[in-house]
């Protein structure tokens, strides 16, 4: 039996170019293993079906375009994929997605680059050209029914076009490398759509949704439910809201609704503010039992007699009954909800908002229905789970999505288990053995259902403050109790936002304190990265090889005398040695031979940041050679250079290729901006630590106050402000310097700058520290490739001057260990 060939390096790669979060990356990889136990395995024949099941708000796109990475990355590669959508809005969202220069696309990262092909542009001649280019991935982009269908809006597709020699359907039919993306796959479960299926005859059909049909249970290859992910925090947690008092009629539910929805945009909008980051609106969903109830609501909510009349206006009305071309428009219409100009903050819908609408800033879910449970459903509360900023934000109001129930409060705690029974559920998996006869097999998984406490008794003191991706580690914070008393949340939620209603302090840099250029560049988009600046290492390796070049020149040449022997010659050791004579090769010489020797390595560009980390390269073998380097050099300066290239080609090959490399266009810009914060201020250093607090007393911070998000970033503020060699230091915000750490353009800002004279030469350090259980992790460990590689470009710019950049990752441990003493986090840090 044939062997499992799956790609793993190819995995690894896309994972890393595409930012892939755990789950998502895994999907691509149970995939991948199903697909070549089908076909490698078992060597079946075609098409093979599989579906991925993953929780509403994870990621489902990033899973499609992993896929495609990944099929189009082998050899041979597959170069035709066509997306499948339920309806134009989710398709026109697609589009969107693999356009390139779209602000919703995710290509940026795509080593494939696929051309989007689509209903309104496959008959130009220059689509077509592209069709029947070989060497091109292409993405076509369609409806079901644009293809299971030859009359209406699946006339297109199947009527004939001259440069295709047929239909697009027939086209599409005849490539033999056709990958098939249904996305949304529970809606395909008609005879027609089987038939087009056979029709098409793809190599392979992938289904990718968040409910799958039970019916196709057996199909699904992996498995990530709702539960997970409000575990794993790659979503908003749930928390149920009731009443304690009787009153349970649908006006004062509205009114609880526009109450909490109010105080969260206080609160969303200071965190904005504070962290520089675009206005976002937070949304209430009004969920109602019929379209005659849902006219009702809107009149209401849109009435001067309601709360003042605050709302009139700002209410959207999407109802379940409309259809064709009334619901698409109206779906489309709920995409610019997200922009920060949209004056909608209540949409009223009853239950056709199940898929194709993603926005990210809904906020609280008032279900008029009679039960609670009825609004627990993968598709009615996916629509509010969503991330605004990708990332819980360590302000618990704004990691939350409140429901709003029908029950009293305590009726919803007699309920708690038989809510949790909804969460109760199992994940699917693929998994690698080695049989009996040593051949390596794929295998689906299933794993017991395991509840998960979504509605726990008590808040199980699980951090929130920190999700997956977030930019800095806090303090464990407690979970908010899933099940709350609307008046105890509405006055938590009133101190919140009146704290979010204190005019933000602004403070500039200290007078007379030195001040702080930074450093501003680039990412370079290249699929092959491949720069010196990567290696950062430079003392150990190449004092290393410069010792070992040291010991071969020590050894003198020998003189040899040539002696008549008979009728031959031969060689006799002289019983005198020489020396290669000191002044034979000028250091200089030698020296811009080994900088050009490094330079001609595979894959290095001649410019001015690789001829800088050259020539640092080479000044290390040099310095470690010691006063004797240009007779070491003289003599074996040929040697030295094939050693080099050969050290250098080795440790390039060493570091990661996909990762991140800059150009050589630096900017630099004093940090002198205005600080905005609304925390309290603590007017002096204490030696306890209390996040919300912005602390003073500091004497070499470049601004007067400074907040933290854990004890870990305090303490090391301290250790730093102490330390008699640092000049000036500075808490980063967000933007400050933004660190681009992946393909994709995701960026991070570290948590301080810190300078200082050493010997006469100007140190810059950027600091960043982490929990010791993050510390080893593939995000953590891949900023600090990239932030080091930054460091180091900055360094060799030519720019900044003889001023030396480093990067310095600190854990909780390393923090503790150094005792408050700075010199002692630099000789410990990772």
């Amino acid at each position: 039996m044939p062997d499992l060939n799956v790609d793993q390096e190819l995995l690894v790669e896309i994972s890393h170019r595409l930012d892939l979060r755990d789950p998502n990356r895994d999907a691509v990889s149970a995939v991948a293993q199903s697909v070549s136990q089908f076909f490698d395995v078992e060597g079946k024949e075609g098409p093979f079906t599989c579906i991925v099941d993953s929780a509403t708000g994870v990621g489902k796109t990033y899973v499609m375009a992993g896929l495609i990475e990944y099929f189009a990355g082998r050899t041979p590669p597959a170069r035709n994929f066509l997306l499948l959508a339920p309806g134009s809005t989710i398709r026109d969202k697609s589009i969107k997605n693999f356009t390139p220069g779209h602000k919703k696309s995710i290509t940026a990262a795509m080593k494939s680059r696929p051309v989007a092909i689509t209903a309104d542009n496959f008959k130009s001649a220059a689509v077509q050209a592209n069709m029947a280019d070989t060497s091109k991935t292409k993405l076509f982009v369609f409806t079901v029914q644009a293809l299971t269908t030859s009359t209406g809006d699946g006339r297109a597709t199947h009527e004939f076009q001259e440069n295709l020699g047929g239909s697009l359907y027939q086209w599409l039919s005849s490539q033999d490398d056709l990958v098939i993306l249904a996305d949304e796959h529970h809606c395909y479960r008609s005879p027609a759509f089987s038939k087009t299926i056979t029709e098409l005859n793809p190599e392979v059909v992938i289904g990718v949704t968040a409910t799958p049909d039970k019916r196709d249970s057996d199909d699904v290859v992996y498995r990530y439910p709702l539960a997970h992910a409000i575990r794993d925090k790659y979503v908003k947690t749930p928390v149920l809201v009731a009443r304690k008092d009787d009153r349970k009629d649908d006006y004062t539910k509205l009114l609880d609704g526009v109450t909490l929805l109010r105080y969260k945009e206080q609160v969303l909008h200071s965190y904005c503010d504070e962290n520089e980051l675009p206005k976002a609106n937070p949304v209430m969903l009004v969920i109602a039992q019929d379209t005659a109830q849902a006219d009702a609501f809107q009149e209401v909510l849109d009435s001067e007699d309601f709360d003042g009349g605050a709302w009139v206006g700002k209410t959207l009305l999407v109802h379940s009954n409309l259809t064709g071309d009334d619901k698409e428009k109206a779906l489309a219409e709920l995409d610019a909800v997200e922009d920060p100009d949209s004056t909608v903050r209540i949409i009223i819908s009853v239950g056709m908002l199940k898929e194709g609408w993603d926005v990210k800033n809904v906020y609280i879910i008032a279900s008029m229905r009679a039960s609670v449970s009825d609004v627990l459903t993968e598709q009615t509360l996916g629509r509010g789970m969503r991330l605004p900023f990708g990332k819980y934000t360590g302000v618990q109001m704004l990691d939350t999505v409140e429901i709003l129930a029908h029950e009293r409060y305590e009726e919803l705690l007699k309920k708690r288990e038989s809510l949790n029974e909804q969460f109760i559920d199992y994940g699917v998996w693929m998994q690698t053995r080695v049989t009996e006869y040593g051949e390596t097999v794929a295998e689906r998984k299933v794993g017991d259902p395991v509840p998960n406490p979504v509605f726990p008794a008590t808040g199980d003191g699980e951090a929130v403050g920190e999700g997956p991706g977030a930019k800095r580690d806090g303090d464990v914070t407690p979970s908010p109790d899933p099940i709350q008393d609307y008046a105890e949340l509405a006055r938590k939620a009133a101190a919140e936002a009146e704290k979010a209603k204190v005019t933000p302090h602004e403070h500039l840099p200290i007078s007379g304190r030195e001040q702080i250029v930074l450093p501003y560049v680039n990412h370079i988009e290249n699929p092959v990265v491949v720069t010196l600046n990567k290696i950062t290492d430079h003392e150990k390796v190449f004092t290393d090889l410069a010792k070992g070049l040291s010991v071969e020149a020590d050894e003198v040449l020998k003189r040899t005398l040539l002696e008549a022997n008979g009728g031959t010659i031969t060689g006799v050791a002289a019983q005198d040695a020489v020396k290669a004579g000191k002044l034979d090769i000028p250091l200089e010489t030698s020296r811009a031979a080994l900088v050009d020797a490094v330079l001609t390595a595979p894959g290095v560009t001649r410019r001015i940041s690789e001829e800088n980390a050259a020539k640092k390269i080479v000044d290390t073998i040099i310095s470690a050679m010691g006063a004797d380097a240009a007779l070491h050099l003289s003599a074996y300066l040929d040697t030295a250079k094939s050693r080099l290239m050969q050290k250098v080609s080795a440790l390039l090959e060493s570091v990661q290729t996909t990762g991140i490399t800059y150009s050589d266009e630096v900017e630099l810009k004093p940090l002198n901006k205005a600080r905005r914060c609304a925390k309290q201020h603590q007017k002096e250093k204490v030696e306890t630590f209390q996040k919300g607090l912005a602390y003073n007393g500091w004497s070499r911070a470049l601004y007067e106050y400074a907040s933290f998000d854990s004890s870990t970033e305090y303490t090391a503020a301290k250790a730093i402000d102490a330390a008699e060699s640092v000049a000036v230091w500075a808490r980063l915000h967000i933007k400050d310097i933004p660190i681009t750490w992946t393909t994709a353009g995701r960026q991070y800002n570290p948590d301080f700058v810190v300078i200082e004279d050493v010997d006469g030469t100007r140190h810059c350090w950027l600091v960043e520290t982490k929990m010791n259980k993050d510390i080893t992790s593939g995000e953590v460990i891949a900023k600090k490739a990239a932030a080091e590689t930054w460091a180091n470009t900055i360094t060799n710019s030519g720019k900044v001057g003889d001023d030396q950049w480093h990067y310095v990752l600190l854990s909780e441990t390393d923090v503790e260990h150094s005792h408050g003493n700075w010199e002692q986090m630099k000789l410990l840090h990772q």
